[in-house]
């Protein structure tokens, strides 16, 4: 195994050597001899090395730069473009701005440099300062964020920080909502080496919501008409018709599903506003307005953690008002870590319906295809507690996992920390009989 050695080697050599034996340790080691639970701890332990060699590679980056600066070298990017490795462009060019952030900001560096964040983490902060200001991006630096960052699973903690800097820039105006009109692209480029072509759009919120969900109304009618799953080839198809105008009827105009609390829907803007799109982004409160003079509005009565109470007749499947209750607090697949949209899902009585199981909201959750399967054809069991938690327990009954509706962090919710907020993963190993939740909706 390797020697540990000091903080600071004496060195280049030294460090070197130190680097190369461990590489060569690593490739030595043989994962067929290990059991099923010990691959969790293992992969822990991997992942903790690859944060210390992602973190010594922005220090080795902002060195660069600091030498440059004194006209030695040719700074980070010369060094990561350069560096006889072969690395694709677009890595070196995120190592580059991973090194610039942790020069940029000290708390970020200072969490990389101990170990509680790694390069996921880090192009998160680098991705929300390029869209700030100079006196905006400093409040990136914030432990608070950092504590998220090191706390959280990486794709909530995204959601986190792009609401953080939507609110930054937001301010209660709308000149932020006409900047991101003003600066929305298209660009259309081929793949010379696939033959392949390719679109991009970069849209406002609303003008994405509408986009977004007038592909995937589309899609799932060429899924009803051909009788097959959505999938992106089908989404494909289904914006190719839109585009070329092949669509036939004059169905209803593309929707927008906006989610607003009263008191801003009646009186205007507040500092603990809710008013997203329905996949969270935030919307200016002009925005707002515009879009209640023609809008069908939906209430939805909410207890006092936030939680929608039942909205429905208990029908086997669900109703309307119940599906705009399930959007009011998911964006996506209830499942762990699942970033399938809800559109995509089909609601799972957790409880079944055929064993007595109610069509109420403290019943159903948003299960994409693959997960439903899972639950009802791969033996995985689902407990929903009354506060939105779902236990999620592998069909040997050996792990199990807990996670909460992904709509808004406690922290942006008014100082409020309500259950049902976090997206957040606890895994144990144990037999079932050994948690049993004090207030379970399902059996």
């Amino acid at each position: 195994m390797v020697a540990t050695t000091s903080q600071h080697a004496s060195s280049v050599d030294d460090v070197v050597s130190l680097l190369h034996s461990l590489s060569a340790s690593l490739s030595d080691i043989a994962c067929d001899g290990f059991a099923s639970t010990d691959l969790p701890q293992l992969m822990e332990a991997v992942r903790s090395v690859q944060q210390a060699a992602d973190g010594l590679s922005m220090r080795i980056g902002i060195a660069a730069d600091r030498l440059a600066q004194q006209g030695v070298g040719r700074g980070s990017h010369g060094l990561f473009l350069g560096d006889g490795n072969a690395v694709p462009g677009a890595m070196a060019r995120r190592e580059v701005e991973r090194s610039s952030a942790l020069a940029e900001f000290d708390h970020v560096a200072l969490a990389v440099r101990r170990g509680h964040i790694g390069a996921a983490q880090v192009d998160l902060f680098a991705r929300a300062a390029r869209k700030l200001d100079q006196e905006q991006r400093q409040k990136l630096n914030n432990p608070d964020l950092l504590t998220a960052a090191a706390k959280e699973p990486v794709d909530l903690f995204a959601r986190r920080i792009r609401r953080f800097v939507d609110l930054l820039r937001s301010d209660h105006s709308g000149s932020d909502a006409e900047a991101q009109r003003k600066a929305s692209t298209w660009r259309s480029w081929i793949d010379h080496e696939t033959g392949m072509g390719h679109v991009h759009g970069e849209f406002d919120p609303e003008r994405f919501e509408a986009v977004r969900n007038a592909v995937e109304a589309h899609a799932a009618r060429l899924a009803n008409q051909g009788g097959v799953q959505r999938t992106a080839n089908l989404a494909a198809a289904a914006a190719y018709e839109l585009l070329t105008g092949q669509t036939t009827g004059h169905g209803a105009p593309p929707s927008i599903g906006v989610i607003v609390d009263w008191q801003t829907f009646t009186r205007g803007a507040h500092p603990n506003s809710i008013r997203e799109t329905a996949d969270g982004q935030l919307l200016a409160p002009e925005s707002i307005s515009r879009l209640a003079c023609n809008a069908v509005v939906q209430r939805i009565l909410v207890d006092h953690r936030g939680i929608p109470v039942n909205v429905g007749r208990r029908y086997r499947t669900a109703t309307s008002a119940q599906w705009l209750a399930l959007q009011a607090i998911h964006r996506s697949c209830a499942w762990i870590g699942c970033e399938r949209p809800l559109s995509w899902c089909q609601i799972h009585h957790v409880h079944e319906w055929e064993h007595g199981g109610p069509t109420d909201l403290c019943n159903l959750v948003p299960l994409c295809s693959e997960h439903h399967h899972a639950v009802h054809e791969g033996g995985w069991r689902l407990r929903l507690w009354d506060n939105r938690r779902l236990d999620i327990q592998s069909p040997d009954g050996l792990h199990e996992e807990s996670t909460f509706p992904d709509r808004r962090p406690a922290s942006e919710a008014g100082g409020h920390s309500y259950p049902g907020t976090h997206r957040r993963a606890a895994s144990r190993t144990h037999r079932p009989a050994a948690h049993r939740p004090a207030q379970p909706a399902g059996p």
